[in-house]
């Protein structure tokens, strides 16, 4: 039931423009979006915002005696990201809606806050050996063998699970421009229980994961380096301009115009 291929890159674009170094892998198994590592410098703050992106990212936060290992969910607007205390950093970022956590973690935990755990929960001593390891892709393989062990030694799906793997594919592949009506004709379900299964395992509304969902989109479209506000507003399935730049603000913290600015800062570096 896990979506094979890469449907949306989750973007925390205050990670991209406020830290050094920062390499990316793709990924498109097992519901896994891209893995990155980026240093923090002597001179940068340990914390980041962060946007909402209807995902998980688990941070492994890197120094030469300890590893601090911080797992998030989606926030529902602009918030502060702890780093950790040290410098070296290595990241998994789930696709929108996909991950399975260890049993000893659910989503209501993680939603809207990140927490430090301890990493072997994903396997077993991964936190030393990811530690060890020499770049990203040894560190990726590293993670991917114990993923893949979690990942399959669980039991099959129960139709809940089908119905909520149902409505993520949906949602994310009309790009979150699918309403609750259409989910109710396709599924035979009435939506007050789609909403109440997708909020089961997500911790937030379908609604909320669409406009999640559809933010992200226009992140994405916003690395054009010429856009239209009223083309863009109407390709990403908001009502009109003003309508795409109000929720822009409420999730970004900044205006299309400042973001715009503060992409072009980081291109000129």
């Amino acid at each position: 039931m896990r979506q094979e291929n890469t449907i949306i890159n989750p973007l925390q674009p205050y990670i991209e423009l406020g830290v050094e170094q920062l390499r990316k892998l793709n990924c498109s198994k097992l519901g896994i979006s891209h893995f990155y590592e980026f240093s923090l410098g002597q001179d940068k703050p340990h914390e980041v915002k962060a946007v909402p992106d209807g995902s998980i990212d688990l941070l492994f936060n890197i120094g030469s005696g300890r590893v601090t290992t911080y797992i998030s969910g989606t926030v529902f607007g602009v918030k502060a990201w702890e780093l950790g205390d040290e410098n070296r950093c290595f990241g998994i970022r789930f696709q929108p809606g996909q991950g399975v956590l260890p049993k000893e973690l659910s989503m209501d935990m993680l939603v809207n806050d990140d927490i430090e755990i301890d990493g072997d929960l994903f396997g077993e001593h991964i936190t030393e050996r990811i530690a060890l390891a020499k770049d990203i892709k040894e560190r990726s393989e590293l993670f991917m063998e114990a993923y893949e062990a979690l990942i399959y030694g669980r039991t099959s799906f129960s139709d809940k699970e089908k119905i909520n793997e149902y409505l993520v594919s949906r949602i994310t592949r009309s790009k979150g421009q699918i309403s609750m009506s259409e989910l109710e004709k396709e599924t035979n379900y009435s939506a007050c229980y789609l909403r109440r299964v997708f909020k089961n395992y997500h911790s937030i509304s379908p609604k909320q994961f669409a406009q999640f969902v559809r933010f992200q989109i226009l992140l994405e479209k916003m690395k054009q380096e010429s856009v239209r506000y009223d083309e863009l507003a109407l390709e990403c399935g908001y009502y009109d301009e003003a309508h795409m730049m109000k929720e822009f603000k409420n999730y970004a913290g900044v205006t299309l115009e400042q973001y715009k600015k503060l992409q072009g800062g980081c291109r000129d570096e």
